[in-house]
């Protein structure tokens, strides 16, 4: 098997959090608790926290993510592990070490983990917290002749992700080891009010370093349209186009492509009037070819809406009828097309997507017809210690959506050709 979607952290079993939290001195309580008590109103003391929850058994309530929520209800659960953590080097290489020893003894081949530093994350913390991951990967691959894990550093989207991506460069330039086992970035957590427009020129910068240096190329890995609260989904759906387009090798996610468009039917969506404004330009620059895939609004009523809110700030609201279902409908087969033109792969991860993305039911799931319209695909756990999953199962569930054992070794051995440094074209000199 092939894991290409999982974040090191977040493959951590409670029984291995718990003891982390148990042999942490000085755990960073804040982080955890106070996203804790705003999401679920339950105070927790520090001084009492270990007398409560006493086992990785009853752990599990706070750790565990296994019904639908929202992804800051997501992100509380991954706060308990950054809160236990020591997150120094010592710890991240025997971390990277035993989780991917733990892979490996599942059978999954090769994997590529993904690891977030702070955002105040200096030089120093780039070099020797990479360096650490590397190494215990190395560790892991020792054990299991045969057996490949590489490394992915996701990025903040907001901050300072040119300088880190610099330091990362010039690390695999001075180490060996960072530079085989350092395949690509990624940038994740929440993605609401961070536009892909905004990386365009990151993209092309990589890109080019990519195209002057092979032996040090990165692919560049992008979650996007997980989470769409603050838009409607027809504007995450040319978010993943235009990811797509910018250059991103892979993205992660992409919910709103795939979802069936009727479960809006009723629904009311806001968004900013700046992010109307350019989806009614982005609908109106490619009218012909969108409109190939389905009835949409004639081009004068775009215009003239477009027209309208020239000047104006604040929010919209946009009901869902039958109209803007079969819009949002077209939208989606374009962006099937054009991710397919552009050989982007999509990294579906189905219980991850079933619960943060509040599906009520299986069948809304994208994976299918992710797989059926002929999309690069690769199927992945995420975080499969706070999910409670591990790839086997989520194989399972793709079974379920009716796709046979044939279709998922396809997909399994289509993944073999999407390892970031494939992607990336990279080669050694």
């Amino acid at each position: 098997m092939i894991e290409l979607h999982n974040h090191l952290y977040g493959s951590l079993s409670v029984e291995m959090v718990y003891e982390m939290g148990k042999n942490n001195p000085n755990p960073r309580w804040n982080i955890f608790l106070e996203l804790h008590e705003k999401l679920f109103g339950e105070k927790l003391f520090p001084e009492t926290f270990f007398e409560i929850f006493d086992s990785p058994k009853k752990l599990e309530s706070l750790y565990y993510f296994t019904k639908a929520g929202s992804f800051e209800e997501f992100q509380s659960k991954f706060n308990l592990i950054i809160a236990l953590s020591k997150f120094d080097p010592d710890e991240i290489q025997e971390v990277s070490y035993q989780v991917a020893c733990k892979h490996f003894s599942e059978g999954i081949l090769y994997l590529e983990y993904r690891l977030m530093y702070s955002p105040f994350a200096s030089q120093e913390d780039y070099y020797s917290k990479t360096l650490a991951a590397c190494k215990g990967l190395q560790r892991a691959e020792k054990n299991y002749k045969g057996y490949n894990a590489k490394l992915i550093i996701s990025l903040h989207r907001d901050q300072n992700f040119e300088q880190a991506y610099l330091w990362l460069k010039s690390l695999m330039q001075e180490n060996e080891i960072v530079k085989n086992y350092l395949v690509g970035i990624d940038f994740c957590y929440i993605e609401e009010g961070f536009p892909p427009k905004d990386k365009f020129n990151f993209f092309q910068k990589v890109l080019e370093d990519n195209q002057k240096a092979p032996e040090y190329a990165l692919a560049i890995l992008y979650h996007v349209a997980e989470s769409f609260n603050d838009k409607t989904p027809d504007s995450a759906v040319r978010w993943v186009i235009e990811s797509s387009e910018y250059g991103a090798h892979r993205l992660g996610h992409c919910i709103a492509l795939g979802i069936e468009p009727s479960i809006y039917l009723g629904q009311v969506r806001k968004e900013s009037i700046d992010e109307r404004r350019d989806h009614l330009s982005f609908l109106i620059s490619r009218y012909e070819e969108i409109s190939c895939f389905g009835k949409i609004p004639e081009l004068k009523k775009l215009q003239k809406e477009l027209i309208q809110l020239k000047n104006k700030s604040g929010c919209i609201e946009i009901i869902y009828q039958t109209q803007e279902v079969e819009t949002l409908y077209a939208l989606q087969e374009y962006g099937i097309k054009r991710l397919k033109e552009n050989g982007t792969i999509v990294e579906s991860c189905p219980t991850s997507n079933l619960l943060i993305g509040k599906l009520d039911k299986l069948e809304f799931l994208p994976v299918k017809r992710f797989f059926e319209s002929g999309l690069k695909l690769t199927i992945s756990t995420d975080d499969p210690g706070i999910l409670n999953t591990n790839l086997q199962k989520e194989y399972e569930i793709c079974k379920q959506l009716g796709l046979s054992n044939i279709d998922l070794e396809t997909i399994q051995t289509n993944s073999l050709t999407y390892k970031s440094e494939i992607l990336a074209n990279r080669y050694s000199k």
